[in-house]
């Protein structure tokens, strides 16, 4: 036969949900807390008598209400959300109908894999962290809802579950270690479609004047670089991440149509498959891993050219690197560059045309000054010379609150009219001067310098150091990257944008909470992220590769019996472990509060001048002590009284409430 949940034990529930629900809260229907606190609330009111156990009738009104919120909250079907969706909801329902403990066993094992279904969304430290904090909370539960120490108070009931679920937590963690270490990493069985729904963050598949902007008022990070040798210099650091050849007249893009993610790696394995014969690299070569955010994009931002590089990545021939995959997890990236290499000395056709392509009759101001200027100059560089020195010397202006353009001619309405833009509008309207004189250019967009963290030794590139340059060809040169920004604020690749429009105050002025403004504040993230860097780093990015490159260094040489000899002795030693441990730490059965508290009666006595002898019985001791002191003879028949229930009568006596009073008796003694 079942027992049922005592008001405690559903107390303990109510708290296992919280904590498990809480953090789904920032990525599903925030309904689903209320739904919670009423489904529990109801339970805890059918304990109290204060309400009737819900009816067949009333559960199926809720289960059809549930599903219609799930229904209206737009979710995709089947999806990752849509399906943690209707779990949580069959978890907070359950708790309507819990009354024998088995009930309450089933929603604390929901809780367990909703604990592990969370990290879908979101691996950082901090996931991590609170994960065991609701493994904690829910094995308290487990504990709470099948047993109470009578003689204990709520709370130190309270406090023994919590030591309980955590001592069998720490006595699980050389195993999970061990697991994490040795067992294979595998792909999964099977997975959901992520929602499409979900927001992308970072730099576009396309740019027009105002997005690179946007995330120039953003400090959330984009991605961090660990440098394998000498760090390049700062003006040096121009991470590649998309090339826009197309121009329609407003908005730059990769190609003429909008292709998505799929059609865009599809195009890179096809007609933009990337040759490294096309590459001469001289100088030397900077090796580095990246780790990058959750985007929900692909791009990933190397130094220009990667030449070598692991991971699922593709390779283009505009010399960009592509994850296979958009981003929903952390990604690691292991490259070399060299970024004094000679690209493309001979010049594809196909490549040569869409960067000589311009709309037909747009801007034809910014087309009469390309004549003129190339009419002056008659030479490549002399004319690419001749068109910076025009940004710097006609008062352009570089600022985070550009005016808007317009629909139509919005390079002549730059160049000509505001002269006032951030990056994009010089690397778009400087890429436009080339093309129309000729010379074939390209707008590359991605990020430019980042923060040293010192304490870790890496570089921390956040959306604000987004960035779009151009690259043009020249014969016998191949691609050259020009930055036209930085004529009218050298400072941005210097010092960061932080340094370019401090005189405007625009940096992260939207932003109001933003740690950067706040020097020791700032100091303390870094020391917070570099924690987060290595999680990121050692933990989530112990992939196949990482775990072989680990055995290689522990045995020499990769083989079966070499690793399951390995694993065996781990393993043997983690029980060996135990073993001892248990052995170490065996104690006697804890004394019984109430005998505890005799002694202590004894001892309270003993100060006073009575002195028990070891053959006298409680009764006797108590006759003589009241003998003694007369007046405590009360106090000391009462106490005596009270504790004889508690060992030769415990049935008609609460073992708590006889508890408390052998403590309140007590200390009249004392």
């Amino acid at each position: 036969m079942f027992k049922q949940v005592t008001y405690t034990g559903m107390i303990w529930l109510l708290a296992a949900q919280l904590a498990v629900m809480l953090p789904f809260v920032f990525d599903l229907p925030v309904w689903l807390v209320p739904v919670l606190l009423f489904a529990a609330g109801w339970r805890l009111r059918v304990l109290a008598g204060l309400a009737s156990q819900p009816g067949n009738v009333t559960k199926l009104v809720l289960v059809l209400l549930g599903g219609g919120g799930l229904l209206l909250s737009g979710l995709q079907f089947p999806s990752l959300d849509a399906m943690a969706s209707l779990l949580l909801l069959g978890f907070a329902f359950k708790s309507l109908e819990v009354v024998q403990r088995r009930d309450a066993i089933v929603v604390i094992f929901i809780g367990y894999f909703l604990v592990a279904l969370h990290f879908l969304y979101t691996q950082s430290m901090l996931a991590a962290l609170y994960g065991t904090l609701s493994m904690v909370v829910l094995t308290g539960a487990l504990v709470g809802v099948q047993q109470s120490v009578t003689e204990f108070s709520t709370a130190q009931n309270v406090r023994f579950n919590l030591r309980l679920a955590l001592v069998m937590l720490l006595q699980c963690l050389p195993l999970m270690a061990a697991i994490f270490v040795f067992a294979p990493r595998l792909p999964p069985l099977w997975s959901l479609p992520l929602s499409h729904v979900q927001a992308k963050t970072g730099v576009s598949d396309h740019m027009a004047p105002g997005d690179i902007e946007k995330l120039g008022k953003s400090d959330e990070l984009a991605f961090r670089v660990s440098f394998q040798g000498k760090r390049p210099e700062q003006s040096e650091l121009y991470w590649r991440g998309l090339v826009f050849n197309h121009f329609d007249g407003r908005e730059w893009r990769q190609f003429e149509q909008d292709y998505d993610a799929t059609q865009v790696a599809g195009a890179l394995q096809t007609s933009f498959r990337w040759s490294p014969d096309k590459i001469r690299t001289p100088g030397e070569a900077v090796a580095y891993e990246a780790v990058y955010e959750k985007t929900g994009q692909p791009w990933l931002f190397t130094l220009t050219p990667t030449v070598e590089v692991s991971g699922d990545v593709l390779q283009g021939a505009d010399y960009r690197v592509m994850a296979r995959e958009v981003l929903q997890a952390p990604f690691l990236l292991k490259a070399v560059s060299y970024p004094q290499a000679q690209r493309d000395l001979a010049l594809d056709p196909l490549m040569r045309s869409l960067a000589l392509e311009l709309p037909a009759n747009s801007d034809p101001r910014s087309r009469e000054l390309a004549g003129r200027l190339w009419r002056e100059t008659g030479a490549a560089q002399a004319y690419i010379d001749k068109v910076l020195a025009r940004f710097g010397s006609l008062g352009y202006e570089y600022t985070l609150n550009p005016p808007t353009l317009g629909g139509r001619d919005t390079i002549d309405a730059f160049l000509f009219d505001s002269q006032r833009g951030f990056c994009a509008h010089y690397a778009g309207s400087f890429v436009f001067l080339m093309r129309a004189a000729g010379i074939p250019a390209r707008v590359v967009v991605g990020y430019q310098g980042g923060e040293w963290n010192e304490t870790g030794q890496y570089l921390a590139v956040h959306q604000y150091d987004a960035h779009a340059w151009a690259e043009v060809w020249l014969p016998e040169r191949g691609w050259v990257r020009v930055d036209p920004t930085t004529v009218v604020a050298p400072s941005r690749t210097e010092q960061g944008l932080e340094a370019a429009v401090r005189a405007e105050g625009s940096f992260l002025a939207d932003s109001v909470f933003s740690v950067r403004k706040i020097a020791w504040l700032n100091t303390l993230n870094q020391q917070l992220d570099t924690v987060q860097y290595g999680w990121r780093r050692w933990v989530l990015g112990y992939d196949s590769a990482q775990q072989a490159e680990l055995l290689k260094a522990l045995l020499g040489s990769l083989s079966v019996a070499k690793v399951a000899l390995l694993a065996g002795s781990v393993f043997g030693a983690i029980a060996l472990g135990w073993l001892v441990l248990l052995g170490m730490t065996r104690r006697q059965a804890k004394e019984a509060l109430e005998h505890r508290l005799y002694r202590q009666f004894c001892a309270a006595l003993a100060k006073r001048g009575v002195q028990r002898e070891p053959g006298d019985t409680p009764g006797a001791f108590a006759a003589e002590a009241a003998a003694a002191l007369p007046k405590l003879a009360g106090v000391i028949h009462e106490f005596t009284r009270v504790y004889e229930s508690v060992c030769y009568a415990p049935d008609a006596m609460d073992g708590r409430n006889a508890a408390r009073k052998l403590k309140v008796l007590l200390g009249k003694l004392n």
